[in-house]
Order: structure tokens, then C-alpha cells, then sequence
């Protein structure tokens, strides 16, 4: 497979996220009223976002390291980047310190997470 398909599911999930974050209203109302439930989401989306660049780099077969800091380091950038296109280029959207400290959370969890999970799956099969 060519190394350049192996992101195609990076950039469908990157795509997804900056859709969501840039529409002026949300397709649905939350059914909860639960405290930060926009910090969870954003948590959860970065998650998952570092967790299929994780995997998409472990498919490309890039050095453990070095795929460790891209997968938390470019959806933590990305998520700032959409928080400053909210907050200028997007009324009503605001951008968020807040937002964008879940989304780095969230990102390196995602990153951590599926790393060990791959790096077991692996060892199990070597």
C-alpha cells in the first residue's frame, strides 16, 4: 500500500472535527444537561483523533518516538488552530483556552492508549 493511503483515515477523522467545530449551531441539542460536556467532547474527539494518526503511523511503520510526539503533537496544534479560527474567523463560534487544553489532553491519552494497545497486539504476535 502507498505510504500516503495509510492517512486517509487522519484526514477523514481531522476533516469531521474542523466540520463540527465550524458549523454556527449544533445539529442537536445535548438530551443532558452535564457540566463541561463540550470539554468532554472536545477530549473525546482529540482522543480519537491521536488515536487513528497513532494508528495510521504504526501501519507506516514509523520509529516508536518519533510517532509518539507526532501523534500528540500535531492534534494538540490542530485543535489550537481550530480554536483560533472560531474565535476570529467564525462568529458566534469563541475560541477557548479551556478547549484547547481538553483537546491536548485528550489527544495524548488518545496517543498513549493506542500506542500500548499496538505495541502489545504486536508482541503478542512476534
Amino acid at each position: 500500500m502507498k505510504r500516503s493511503l495509510h492517512y486517509i483515515p487522519t484526514l477523514l477523522a481531522a476533516g469531521l472535527i474542523m466540520y463540527l467545530s465550524l458549523l454556527r449551531e449544533l445539529p442537536v441539542e445535548p438530551p443532558l444537561r452535564i457540566p463541561h460536556l463540550d470539554k468532554i467532547v472536545h477530549l473525546l474527539m482529540y482522543w480519537f483523533l491521536a488515536a487513528v494518526l497513532t494508528w495510521d503511523l504504526w501501519r507506516d511503520k514509523r520509529e516508536p518516538a518519533f510517532m509518539a510526539r507526532l501523534a500528540v503533537l500535531l492534534p494538540s496544534l490542530y485543535g489550537g488552530v481550530i480554536e483560533l479560527l472560531q474565535h476570529y474567523c467564525f462568529p458566534p463560534r469563541t475560541g477557548d483556552w479551556y478547549d484547547w487544553a481538553a483537546d491536548i489532553i485528550g489527544a495524548f491519552a488518545g496517543a498513549v492508549v493506542t500506542f500500548l494497545i499496538l505495541q502489545k497486539s504486536d508482541t503478542k504476535r512476534g
